[in-house]
């Protein structure tokens, strides 16, 4: 119970002293809205609370992909949807075959594959184009439910909104992951509290009822 209690902890640092490094810009789509799939009546029901986020798959065929800065920006935006996503050293302390083993086992499993990367227009135009499979399961392995799941594409701009390219001197690569993850966690349904509470003393309700 500390381990996971630290382990919040740490998120909750993560969050505060890389939220600063957020831009204005706005990530513009290339191809819509994403078909979102998976089972999200169970989503809805379950309200998941921790969510262990796995380390960041590259799947792009060498194009060195910044996977720690994909990471840390899928936890970030989690925490901006009101999930409670756990510190990367404690999930990696329990990464055992594509799993979280640790104990208690989390409500759910971020899992995300980036499949296209390509900053190279980056710093001449202010564009960075890419492509991820996002999948939400229910606890902590990739065995379990989808929750939530989708393919986005998107490329994010990170130009004065005039045509013309950032201004030199600025590292922008993290900026733009950083709005690449919000936006692709866009649709993932803001995490309810108060469902949350409800759906727990209904749980207790019904065990107490069969415990009679």
């Amino acid at each position: 119970m500390f381990a996971r209690s630290k382990a919040r902890i740490l998120a909750l640092v993560l969050l505060t002293s890389l939220t600063g490094s957020a831009c204005n810009s706005t990530a513009r789509r290339t191809d819509g809205a994403p078909e979102v799939r998976g089972a999200l009546d169970r989503l809805a029901e379950l309200q998941p609370v921790d969510v262990a986020v796995a380390p960041v798959r590259d799947q792009t065929g060498a194009q060195r992909v910044p996977l720690e800065l994909f990471r840390t920006a899928f936890i970030q935006t989690l925490i901006e949807r009101r999930y409670t996503p756990l510190a990367p050293s404690y999930v990696d302390a329990n990464w055992v075959e594509s799993s979280f083993k640790g104990t208690p086992p989390p409500d759910g499993l971020l899992v995300v594959a980036v499949t296209a990367w390509d900053p190279s227009h980056l710093y001449s135009t202010g564009k960075v184009t890419a492509t991820a499979d996002v999948v939400l399961f229910e606890g902590g392995d990739t065995t379990g439910k989808v929750l939530w799941q989708c393919t986005f594409a998107d490329v994010v701009d990170m130009g004065d909104g005039r045509g013309n390219p950032p201004a030199a001197g600025q590292d922008l690569v993290p900026k733009a992951v950083r709005q690449f993850a919000q936006r692709a966690l866009e649709a993932l349904p803001m995490r309810d509290p108060v469902a949350a509470h409800g759906a727990e003393l209904e749980a207790q309700a019904k065990a107490a009822s069969a415990a009679k």
